[in-house]
């Protein structure tokens, strides 16, 4: 696995899955959020849906890649209070 993407589920690490992909890369998509509620899902990558609160899960999901990007974060009520207002 070439690159590891947490916070794969939201539209800045969605984008960031698609232009690895683009590249050549393999690639592990990683959100918390059900695949279903992702604002995109890439077939070419391995997504996965895994809360990365403690560090066992970590390092379980960057096992075996060779780059991390880390986009995931906790946007609480801000995200859910604005998010008609990002589309």
């Amino acid at each position: 696995m070439d690159a590891v993407v947490t916070g794969a589920g939201g539209f800045i690490g969605g984008h960031l899955v698609a232009a690895l992909l683009a590249e050549g890369k393999t690639v592990r998509a990683v959100d918390a959020k059900p695949l279903d509620e992702w604002w995109q899902v890439h077939r070419q990558a391995e997504n996965v849906t895994k809360c990365l609160e403690g560090i066992d899960t970590c390092e379980a999901a960057v096992a075996g890649t060779a780059e991390v990007y880390h986009l995931a974060a906790d946007m609480g009520e801000w995200a859910s209070s604005r998010a008609s207002e990002l589309c």
